[in-house]
């Protein structure tokens, strides 16, 4: 019987770490410490997977034994969601189209997008390069010219920006982001400042040929976008993406109360406030499992929410 079920986050160390924040505003408990990365949806079998108790089943395990849960054709889960609340820069890199991942680690790409839910008012992000050849970008990196090479851009809170496979990229220190991607995990890296991974006493490693071999050049000069929002039902919608066959993003902000409605399967992420959705209780840092044909949902309560799925056909309703 499908059902609206809430899905556990899923926590991994990162060294480049986090504040006080995921833990203290978004409720996340956990022993991982710095706290700067929480997968609110994952699901790759043996690695990183989210558990869903109301099923005592991981997030993997459901997607394959409710397939009428989801009516989607892909073998694995498509979509992965995280929060990112970093305390210093991620390192700088890539992730590749579909092609070069399977040959490269039996993978898939990983094609992604940000939205800025807070940052410092001289946060940024690291966004593609300035190198015009591959000979330029090759000479650049391999003489540290980082400053000659590397783009940033200012981090507008609410701003959206999407990052296709070969953009070269990373998220700055305290710039908290809501993370939708593809559910696979190949990332090559082109630079890491040289630091030293408490878990192994090395650096980690860096893959400059891969990058080279993959990073888009000339580079698409890719700006955040502010989308406006529409009064639907009680709720304010923004839509952000909706691409059948890879992912749709929307966010819902709820005074009182609200309906919506959509025929996919869906997570919804409350990024702040509380409130309950079809009666169901969720919180600032909390992530439900919306199955797909669930009819009308009843919000209510003040939340701010998003709400991602995958489709082959765009055929979302309100």
């Amino acid at each position: 019987m499908r059902k609206i079920v809430k899905i556990e986050p899923y926590y991994e160390p990162r060294m480049w770490g986090g504040g006080s924040r995921l833990k203290e505003e978004f409720h996340y408990a956990t022993d991982v410490a710095p706290l700067g990365e929480v997968y609110n949806v994952v699901a790759l079998p043996g690695h990183a997977d989210c558990f869903v108790p109301e099923m005592n089943c991981t997030l993997s395990q459901l997607y394959g034994s409710c397939p009428e849960w989801f009516e989607c054709e892909t073998k694995e889960l498509p979509i992965r969601v995280n929060i990112l609340d970093p305390m210093a820069d991620l390192s700088i890199q890539i992730h590749p189209d579909d092609a070069f991942a399977k040959q490269y680690n039996g993978g898939r790409g990983k094609p992604e997008a940000w939205v800025i839910l807070d940052a410092p008012t001289d946060g940024y992000i690291e966004f593609g390069h300035h190198a015009k050849t591959h000979e330029q970008f090759k000479t650049w990196s391999t003489e540290r010219k980082w400053d000659k090479l590397l783009r940033y851009l200012k981090t507008p809170v609410g701003g959206f920006i999407d990052i296709p496979a070969g953009t070269l990229h990373a998220i700055g220190k305290g710039v908290l982001t809501y993370n939708i991607s593809r559910n696979a995990d190949c990332t090559l890296r082109l630079y890491d400042y040289d630091r030293i991974d408490p878990a192994t006493g090395a650096k980690r490693a860096i893959q400059v040929e891969e990058v080279l071999e993959n990073v888009n050049i000339p580079d698409r000069l890719i700006e955040f976008q502010m989308f406006p929002s529409v009064s639907e039902h009680g709720c304010q919608v923004t839509c952000y993406w909706d691409e059948p066959g890879l992912y749709t993003l929307y966010r819902i902000e709820t005074k009182e109360k609200g309906r919506f409605l959509h025929d996919a399967f869906a997570f919804y992420t409350c990024v702040q406030g509380k409130g309950t959705i079809n009666g169901i209780p969720v919180r600032q840092g909390e992530t439900v499992l919306v199955p797909c044909h669930s009819g009308w949902l009843e919000l209510e309560g003040e939340m701010d929410l998003f709400i991602n799925y995958r489709q082959e056909d765009s055929h979302l309703y309100r």
